[in-house]
């Protein structure tokens, strides 16, 4: 494929809060895919997916405040704490501002402002990334060694062995789990069944999420994934182990763009 010409880069500000901004790159390549980094401090492939991109066209966003893993919302002389990656819907902004501000549930008007600006910073974000045009959607993550209580020091949520106990204990947002033996923290979150099935056949570690999350409250974490499936586009989580501010764990950044790479070879053979 003859590489695209790099039609953009440029540093967004986030009109209702200026000091959250976006870095955008865009290829002059319409392409029906779109990438987003919403966590500051999990970089470790961000730069290999820019020159991707810039290679087979798309838009990837990278959301920067002050390089942690939270956004810091400014509300009403407030400093409020969310996850940027639980921003997408109302039920997921209402629990991330609740749970990592929690003298906040009891101040409804001061919630209520809150909700209002993580609501519209997703919409920031999704505009960014031209979310409406993409059918596919990518988010870029790194997580910690291990996960917690894996008896060997782990730290997180986020292994394939981890995501293998809760779909064998019943876990009702997730349907198929690969363990193809590499690296328990180097993984694929997806949506679409012929992705699990070419990257297991790839030999990459995938979890496939079940449909129904987009039905159950229960399930609505405000994530980019439910939001992907409730409105049926296809979701694609590219997680790498990355090390941590005090030196626990390594930035696995072979993996992640072997990961990057396979990731493109699907896009393109779906829309050559």
């Amino acid at each position: 494929m003859t590489p695209y010409v790099l039609l953009m880069s440029q540093l967004l500000s986030f009109p209702q809060q200026p000091d959250i901004k976006l870095d955008v790159t865009k290829s002059e390549a319409s392409r029906p895919w779109a990438f987003v980094a919403p966590h500051e401090n999990e970089h470790v492939g961000n730069a290999y997916l820019k020159q991707q991109v810039e290679k087979f066209g798309g838009v990837f966003a990278i959301l920067k405040q002050h390089g942690q893993r939270h956004v810091t919302l400014s509300v009403d002389g407030n400093a409020l704490q969310a996850d940027p990656n639980r921003i997408f819907t109302k039920r997921g902004r209402m629990s991330t501002l609740t749970k990592l501000n929690p003298d906040l549930a009891a101040q409804t008007q001061l919630l209520a402002m809150a909700e209002k600006r993580a609501q519209a910073l997703a919409e920031f974000i999704l505009h960014s990334i031209n979310a409406n045009e993409a059918s596919s959607w990518v988010a870029i993550h790194n997580n910690t060694q291990g996960y917690d209580d894996d008896g060997h020091k782990g730290r997180g949520t986020i292994s394939i062995k981890r995501y293998q106990k809760k779909l064998d204990s019943g876990a009702s947002y997730l349907i198929r789990v690969h363990d193809a033996g590499k690296d328990e923290d180097d993984l694929f979150f997806i949506t679409e069944s012929t992705d699990y099935e070419a990257m297991k056949k790839a030999s990459f570690n995938v979890v496939l999420q079940n449909p129904d999350v987009a039905l159950d409250p229960a399930e609505d974490d405000g994530s980019l994934s439910v939001l992907a499936e409730k409105q049926g586009r296809r979701y694609v989580n590219v997680e790498a182990e990355r090390r941590t501010e005090d030196g626990f764990g390594d930035n696995h950044v072979a993996e992640q763009q072997a990961m990057i790479d396979m990731l493109f070879t699907i896009l393109n053979e779906s829309h050559p």
